[in-house]
């Protein structure tokens, strides 16, 4: 498998499976391995039955028995009963009616969930459980949670991710090594491993702290290249007129801030050129940022050149 190929290649990946995958923008192995969490959960501490409090919860316990039954409604409901050398605990899921047979008596888990008050006592509620003598996708750690389709659920973006993670090492750097001496930022390959698989809250601060770096980068240079674009491109110039700007200001119900006329002043100039302006004007609501944009608009027109005004509202 290489980072060029199509998602179908991945391990569990069906074609239809692919279809949901493209819903969310993945297409090829390294467009998987560039999808990041939005957010995480942290079971990387493993605690004793007896010493669980109620939240998100990790523990190691062997399973003892797990039943599944139906309620009313249609509702299935599957129960387990989970121990370790302190204690035991009831694990509960909701329309899950495969979890019964796919947990094994005597089998040592890691379960995951959140441990809460559930029709009159503590349970772990809707947990991950993954066998110990596997490697913990979704418990005993912190866990990635990605944004999710109808088709395609987080569970099976960790599970496709799992199933390529030695290609992460093959990432190509995006960066100069210069920059990543000068910046204390980690290599990419490491950051996006960091990513899917943190082991510690540090390690995940890290990753973020490299990955954001690159793309305020990103942003930065674009910005800087489209500026660079703009100043190559011809517009016409238009010449301020202050007999038409102050007629403008005469006929409003209201006086100008300084910082009104400043910005409209510095807009002016700026149309002066013959070189495109390309400006925002950041404000409050009902800061005046309408009559500054009006008032530009009524120069270009007095110029004989029409105009387009979009509003959001």
């Amino acid at each position: 498998m290489r980072l060029g190929d199509d998602i179908v290649a991945v391990k569990g990946v069906g074609v239809a499976t692919a279809k949901g995958f493209l819903r969310l923008g993945i297409r090829t192995v390294r467009d998987l391995l560039d999808y990041l969490p939005f957010r995480y959960e942290d079971y990387s501490e493993v605690l004793r039955i007896k010493d669980l409090r109620p939240g998100a919860v990790s523990i190691r316990a062997s399973l003892v028995q797990a039943t599944g039954r139906y309620a009313r409604r249609g509702l299935h409901i599957t129960e387990a009963i989970f121990q370790d050398e302190s204690g035991s605990v009831r694990a509960t899921w909701f329309n899950q009616p495969y979890r019964a047979k796919a947990l094994k008596q005597g089998e040592e888990y890691y379960i995951s969930g959140n441990y809460e008050l559930s029709y009159q006592r503590f349970q772990i509620m809707n947990p991950s459980a993954e066998l110990v003598k596997d490697f913990p996708l979704n418990t005993a750690r912190i866990v990635p949670v990605y944004r999710q389709s109808k088709t395609v659920t987080t569970m099976q973006i960790r599970r496709a991710i799992g199933g390529c993670k030695d290609l992460i090492t093959t990432l190509p750097e995006t960066l100069p090594s210069w920059m990543l001496e000068q910046y204390d930022l980690l290599p990419r390959p490491d950051a996006v491993m960091g990513m899917h698989y943190p082991e510690s809250s540090e390690q995940l601060a890290e990753a973020k702290r490299r990955l954001g770096f690159q793309e305020v980068l990103e942003l930065s240079l674009a910005s800087l290249m489209n500026r660079q674009e703009n100043a190559a491109e011809h517009a016409l110039s238009i010449p301020f007129e202050e007999t038409i700007a102050k007629d403008f200001v005469a006929h409003l119900p209201f006086k100008l801030t300084d910082d009104q006329r400043k910005t409209v002043w510095q807009i002016y100039r700026d149309l002066e050129f013959n070189y495109p302006m390309n400006r925002l004007v950041e404000g409050d609501v009902g800061s005046g940022k309408t009559v500054v944009a009006a008032m530009a608009a009524v120069m270009a027109i007095h110029a004989g050149y029409q105009v387009a005004l979009m509003a959001p509202t």
